[in-house]
């Protein structure tokens, strides 16, 4: 593709046509729900969707990149490409964005291209009210006009909302694929371990390394190898990982548990997909069973779910109740 137009990475071109057919046979669904795990390249595949929808000179249903439409999506000022996104990172999307901007918006007719797309981002971000409030668009869609709304957890969406989008859920690619891909991209010589920490999801593992968040995970591993010695001061350790974000830090704890239960599976450390903390679960294996490895994995995920919600739990006693019932069974 020439220009500034985006390409569908190497995993998504089978998608990818799927939806270029849709389009050039003027069957693209109103709404297309873009889900998969974070890091798989949703946002780039809506981008270049968003882009075709608007291109007036398209190569076979895909963006030229060159075109007066395509440079005003690249400006970031193309009056026929509507964009809701929560104000903060982390907040909801208030339900003032779609009974204002989103539904005039939907309501006029296009400015300069022959259709108009709006991006929703992410559309897990709306609670109740302000999904039904987008419902009524999603049940009687305006003209020429097409809603692109990605999810990293589709399950959060109003059934409703699904039910009338056309679905495409995104897989990560193969191993080999994925670490061909992020050794070229830069991933170094830690590219394998990134992966790991990222499920297997290349631009994931490419935005740790940019980061260089990966010791955050090194951290964690290291909190509950220590959490385990029933002699261990848990609100010290979790007090060392205060600079980590909550959720953030709740997710390398889960992302090592699984790795553990992988190796107990596999009865060796080397079952593990992140090798860099071979070393502690080596250590831990002889302590920790599998059952107990598995009701700390969901205690972990329903700790993430406390900590995503609106209630804002206390984040040291949310932990060290964590770190305690782990100490306990090891």
């Amino acid at each position: 593709m020439t220009g500034s137009a985006p390409a569908p990475l190497p995993w998504q071109r089978n998608d990818w046509e799927r939806l270029r057919a849709r389009i050039v046979d003027q069957r693209l669904h109103h709404a297309v729900l873009l889900s998969g795990p974070a890091g798989i390249g949703k946002r780039l595949l809506g981008e270049l969707l968003a882009r075709s929808i608007l291109c007036r000179n398209p190569d076979r249903g895909q963006a030229c990149g060159t075109c007066r439409d395509c440079q005003l999506v690249t400006a970031g000022s193309h009056p026929d490409l509507l964009r809701i996104a929560p104000e903060e990172p982390g907040k909801q999307i208030r339900i003032e964005q779609i009974r204002g901007e989103f539904t005039d918006f939907v309501m006029r007719t296009p400015s300069v291209a022959h259709a108009k797309a709006i991006v929703i981002d992410p559309a897990d971000a709306m609670n109740t009210h302000t999904a039904n409030c987008l419902l009524k668009s999603l049940e009687e869609p305006a003209p020429r006009t097409h809603m692109l709304l990605l999810s990293d957890a589709p399950a959060r969406l109003l059934p409703t909302i699904r039910s009338r989008c056309q679905q495409l859920r995104l897989m990560p690619p193969a191993p080999e694929q994925a670490l061909q891909w992020l050794q070229s991209a830069g991933g170094g010589a830690d590219a394998a371990d990134l992966l790991g920490i990222a499920a297997g999801c290349p631009l994931g593992a490419l935005r740790i390394r940019e980061a260089d968040a990966i010791g955050g995970f090194d951290r964690a591993a290291d909190m509950m190898r220590r959490a385990a010695s029933p002699g261990a001061w848990i609100p010290e350790l979790v007090s060392g990982c205060a600079d980590l974000e909550l959720r953030e830090l709740l997710g390398w704890v889960f992302l090592f548990l699984a790795d553990l239960s992988r190796a107990l599976a596999h009865g060796s450390a080397s079952g593990a997909r992140i090798q860099r903390a071979a070393a502690a679960i080596d250590e831990l294996m002889p302590r920790v069973g599998a059952v107990h490895a598995a009701r700390m994995l969901q205690r972990t995920l329903a700790a993430r779910r406390d900590a995503a919600s609106t209630a804002n739990p206390n984040r040291q006693l949310l932990l060290e109740a964590l770190l305690i019932d782990w100490q306990r069974g090891c």
